[in-house]
């Protein structure tokens, strides 16, 4: 009789474990994702127009007349032959330039697509975890049983955080690459652009940056602006 009292005792200790920790598998499966492992495609999409801030500063040789625009304190200086000095506003850049658009919409539309797998492989987690709990509470599954289902889910769910982490990461990337094609684009087009106006710096000037005031004459902003969508959209007229 002890003995039978002392092995209902074991299985009754044993079902009261699996269910605490079912109810802690459950817990966790509800909580939010901690946000540092959350990938959050906006955030991505708006780190991804910080690096191109970097754009400060290139020296070309003095060679040569422009043609006048509507920055005429630039270009009236570069004419003259003395020291000319213009500069582009990378916030307007940022914001008005179609391949920075292009950019931010295909980052924010990747970064949905894969939290949108992860969430659909965490709803279907909790939906197995709460229906684990449920039959441990009625003792509709045998104790060992319950440790194997107990154990896969486990895997389960290391193997979301494992997926989660592994997006994110993929996203870091893609925001890093295409920060490099989107400074060589500006970097290259600049180039280009001085080949006709023929300054000795054009500069990159950013609010809160380490250029505290320029004058506007010198602000080629607008015009850079419109001679970069100019020549993406040639480019990509016909894709």
């Amino acid at each position: 009789m002890t003995e039978e009292l002392n092995n209902n005792a074991e299985n009754t200790s044993t079902t009261e474990a699996i269910t605490t920790q079912t109810e802690k598998i459950a817990t966790a499966a509800e909580q939010a994702v901690p946000a540092g492992n959350k990938i959050n495609p906006v955030l991505l999409a708006l780190n991804l127009v910080m690096l191109v801030g970097i754009i400060l500063l290139f020296i070309l040789h003095f060679t040569g007349s422009g043609n006048k625009g509507s920055a005429s304190g630039a270009f009236a200086k570069a004419n003259k032959g003395a020291i000319s000095v213009a500069f582009v506003n990378n916030d307007s850049i940022l914001s008005n330039y179609d391949l920075v658009k292009k950019m931010r919409a295909d980052l924010e539309a990747k970064g949905k697509r894969l939290e949108g797998e992860v969430a659909a492989k965490q709803q279907a987690f909790e939906k197995d975890a709460a229906y684990f709990q449920e039959q441990v509470k009625k003792k509709a599954i045998s104790d060992q049983s319950a440790q194997e289902i107990y154990g896969q889910l486990q895997q389960n769910q290391q193997g979301i955080a494992q997926l989660r982490d592994r997006y994110a990461a993929e996203l870091q990337q893609s925001e890093m690459d295409m920060n490099i094609a989107l400074i060589d684009s500006v970097m290259n087009f600049l180039k280009r652009y001085n080949d006709k106006y023929k300054f000795d710096y054009i500069l990159g000037f950013t609010k809160g940056g380490n250029i505290l005031f320029a004058n506007d004459t010198l602000d080629v902003t607008k015009d850079v602006i419109k001679e970069l969508n100019i020549a993406y959209q040639e480019k990509h007229s016909g894709k």
